[in-house]
């Protein structure tokens, strides 16, 4: 021990010597580790402790996909939930589970003694926060009895809700509060933090009355299984799949068609997408590391170079090998450590500002995203890469350093040794594995980027910046009737249109990118059409819209007519499709005159007359094709829920009060919320994309930074190894010229061959990456040809810099130059 610490000391001296040297290693190994740390403390939160509570990893989500022949089922994101008789059938059936549970989402308006206020709730039965293992803050969670119609008049607050529209009254449990005009009792305020399902507000109990609770039509429920001591996930998916194909067989007409998809809560939770986002992030900070380790590696072989005096000194006197070794390891890994503590301060910077640019509108819909900090395991894991970091970049130039030939070495013409070519092999093949890295990361950094492009250029056709949404749910205690919501939605239309600075008012169900672009699809008929096997089903997006909607989105019409004012309730029944439901569902022949419905072809649903093919709009970056659409006329089906769209003059935000006050007139207890301009809803949607683009454009230009730092250093280094010779050249008369090209030769081959390398990894990159990127190829020409450009223009200069040095020098001191 007393022999390490006095390598320690002794290292620590040398590093000190050579303070440039160290600096530069030493902020290398900090982007690096920093990097490293953030993302792992975003992995951590997103895959390993997405959901706000204790048991996650032995919650399963048991929910249905659409199998792969049933012709529905749009994006990677094909999650359906179940009904409720399969729900109470898997209740009394699995034995792999010790509790099953669920919950359905919800809105509801909480008025009376404030303004009023939408409150995004969820309907959940009296053993869900039991199931999960958790416990209101104050008061209870719901008995069983509160599960039956009639008797679920009861609330539980979300902690937020509590403090901020109850101003934290201590006695609010046994209180009424105002639910969509009815009264609700609190029973309980959960613990602040606690928001499952995300991003919950309330919970009001799950009540079915005998015949709702028979219903396998209504797919409603989200299932969640607590698996039973002993019994893995595997085990539990295999009978909960058993189980599934039995209610298929039984209940063909309902459920064939689906398939149950049983994950783990945290994989539910979290997508398909964000884990791929997420790991591809961590393969990226992974390169940044490597390409600084291999600038590390080259900077101490710099250094060790300058000291095979010592080495061979100290071997002469005995020193063994395994000791001039564990020197250079000690010494590497003390950069490393000064690169672990630069770099958790820039980790913690990273999630800093990774936290304070997320719209909160979004952040609440992340799994995980509140727990993102730089914890305990982010600082235990810092410490481990920067360890693994110190014996990467110093192990090479430790062992090939302590292969001291002490004869040659004390000579003094032992210049052009085996060791000595062997070292400058090795730099010259971490020079070529840096560039390869940092144009693999370039290229996946293009073509992100140039995704989150794609995405914004597809919107700008109906000019979002000048549109203003906004959203709003009828109640039913007072909207019960078509007639009432008919004659509230034609005021609110009259009063919003004569607002100035407003050019015209529309209303639809879902604009575009709302609901974070999981807007999601109902399934419809056609006449004469049966579907051929049960289970196939066809599915589209309903809108239901007013006739200036198609001219304020600038839908373009391809065949008939758009929705028009003279669709009235007393007015045949008209629908208008887009392009892509033609295409899916009509196999080229002509739409108009044809029949559709929403539902089953048996169902109550009205029949509908379609009149007009138009243009699609894109609704998701999840999807990349267009998803089937369908208008109907809102006075022929006055909606619930409904989203206002104003095109106005300029700011859209500036006649929010006017819209507000103007529909408070109306109804004062009716809450607006989600109010934006239209743009906003895009980028928020769109806001994950950014982030990784953003994330991966800034670790690409820190990867060409050290890289290019690296061929600077590997030159500089090579240059003054050949002084002696350059000073000969140009004795015998080689010029300017010819020195710069001697020069540049070395360092144009080790790019070369890092593009030959790197390209097709990137090309594989990209291929791979091809399922997340929208409306760019994976051969996209700007990042397989400008960004490697970019990279070569960089490199070049890289190894200009030490060839004019090289050129300018004088021949007289070069020759003097040992």
């Amino acid at each position: 021990m007393e022999t390490i610490w006095q390598d320690v000391r002794f290292g620590f001296r040398m590093l000190m010597k050579h303070r440039v040297a160290s600096l530069v290693c030493v902020v290398a190994l900090a982007l690096g580790i920093g990097a490293n740390a953030a993302i792992f403390s975003m992995a951590e939160a997103f895959l390993i402790h997405p959901v706000p509570f204790e048991n996650g990893n032995r919650m399963m989500a048991l929910i249905d996909a659409h199998s792969v022949d049933s012709g529905a089922g749009f994006g990677p994101q094909d999650f359906v939930p179940v009904a409720p008789a399969t729900y109470f059938d898997w209740k009394k059936e699995a034995r792999s589970f010790d509790q099953i549970t669920a919950y359905a989402w919800d809105e509801v308006n909480l008025t009376g003694d404030r303004e009023p206020q939408k409150v995004q709730s969820f309907r959940v039965p009296a053993n869900f926060f039991e199931t999960i293992g958790v416990h209101p803050l104050m008061g209870r969670a719901f008995v069983p009895e509160e599960e039956e119609t009639g008797k679920d008049r009861e609330i539980i607050l979300g902690h937020a809700v509590w403090e901020q529209r109850y101003a934290s009254d201590a006695n609010i449990v046994g209180k009424n509060v105002s639910v969509d005009g009815k009264s609700y009792t609190v029973v309980g305020v959960m613990a602040k933090g606690f928001d499952y399902p995300m991003p919950a507000e309330a919970w009001i109990p799950l009540s079915f009355d005998t015949k709702g609770r028979l219903r396998r039509d209504d797919r409603s429920l989200f299932v969640l299984g607590r698996l039973a001591p002993g019994v893995s996930s595997a085990e539990g998916a295999a009978e909960m799949k058993a189980i599934a194909q039995r209610q298929t067989e039984a209940y063909p007409d309902t459920n064939r068609g689906f398939v149950l998809r049983p994950m783990e809560l945290r994989q539910f939770v979290t997508g398909d997408l964000t884990r791929q986002y997420t790991l591809m992030l961590m393969g990226a900070v992974a390169f940044v590391l490597l390409i600084a380790c291999a600038n590390v590696a080259n900077v101490q072989f710099a250094r060790v170079t300058g000291r095979v005096g010592e080495f061979a000194v100290r071997t002469a006197m005995g020193g063994s090998r395994w000791r001039l070794v564990r020197q250079l390891l000690i010494e590497s890994i003390l950069l490393s450590l000064g690169g672990a503590i630069l770099g958790l301060f820039l980790a913690q910077w990273d999630i800093d500002m990774i936290l304070a640019h997320m719209p909160p509108d979004v952040a609440k819909y992340v799994a995980g995203w509140k727990t993102i900090s730089l914890n305990t395991d982010a600082f235990l894991f810092a410490l481990l890469i920067s360890a693994g970091s110190g014996i990467l970049s110093g192990i090479a130039p430790s062992l090939m350093s302590s292969r001291t030939n002490v004869t040659d070495t004390l000579k003094e013409g032992g210049r052009g040794s085996t060791v000595s070519r062997g070292r400058h092999r090795l730099r010259a093949v971490l020079v070529v594995a840096e560039v390869s890295l940092a144009l693999v990361l370039l290229v996946g950094a293009g073509l992100l980027v140039r995704s989150f492009q794609g995405l914004l250029s597809v919107n700008e056709g109906y000019t979002p910046e000048t549109l203003l949404t906004m959203n709003m749910n009828l109640p039913a205690t007072q909207y019960s009737k078509a007639p009432e919501r008919l004659n509230f939605h034609e005021q609110v239309q009259q009063r919003l249109a004569a607002i100035p600075g407003v050019r015209g008012s529309a209303l639809v169900t879902h604009v575009p990118y709302s609901e974070g672009g999981g807007i999601g699809t109902d399934n419809f008929s056609i006449e004469g059409r049966p579907l051929t096997r049960r289970g196939d089903s066809r599915e589209a997006i309903v809108e239901t819209a007013s006739p200036n909607y198609f001219n304020m989105m600038n839908i373009g019409l391809r065949d008939g007519r758009v929705l028009t004012d003279q669709d009235g309730a007393d007015t045949a029944r008209v629908a208008v499709v887009s392009a892509s439901l033609v295409r899916r569902y009509f196999d080229g022949e002509n739409p108009l005159g044809k029949h559709i419905k929403v539902g089953k072809a048996d169902s109550d649903a009205p029949w509908m007359t379609v009149v007009g093919v138009v243009n699609d709009l894109h609704y998701s970056w999840v999807n990349k094709e267009d998803v089937p659409t369908l208008y109907r006329p809102y006075r022929q089906s006055p909606p619930v829920f409904t989203t206002l769209v104003l095109r106005t003059d300029g700011d859209p935000m500036k006649l929010v009060s006017a819209a507000r006050a103007q529909i408070a007139a109306l109804d004062p207890n009716l809450p607006m919320y989600d109010i934006k301009p239209m743009d906003k809803v895009i980028t928020e949607s769109i806001v994950g994309i950014a982030y990784v683009a953003t994330m991966m454009a800034v670790l690409g230009v820190i990867a060409l930074v050290l890289a290019s730092v690296g061929l600077f250093g590997v030159m500089s280094y090579s240059v003054s190894e050949r002084t002696h010779e350059i000073g000969i050249r140009m004795s015998q008369g080689a010029q300017t010229g010819d020195i710069l090209s001697l020069v540049l030769r070395g360092g144009i081959l080790m790019t070369a061959l890092g593009l030959v390398i790197g390209l097709p990894v990137a090309f594989l990159l990209a291929r791979t990456m091809s399922a997340l990127l929208f409306n760019v190829q994976a051969a996209d020409p700007i990042s397989f040809i400008v960004l490697p450009l970019t990279l070569v223009a960089v490199a070049v200069v890289a190894c200009y810099l030490p060839a004019r040095r090289a050129a300018q020098m004088d021949p007289l001191q070069a020759l003097r130059h040992e």
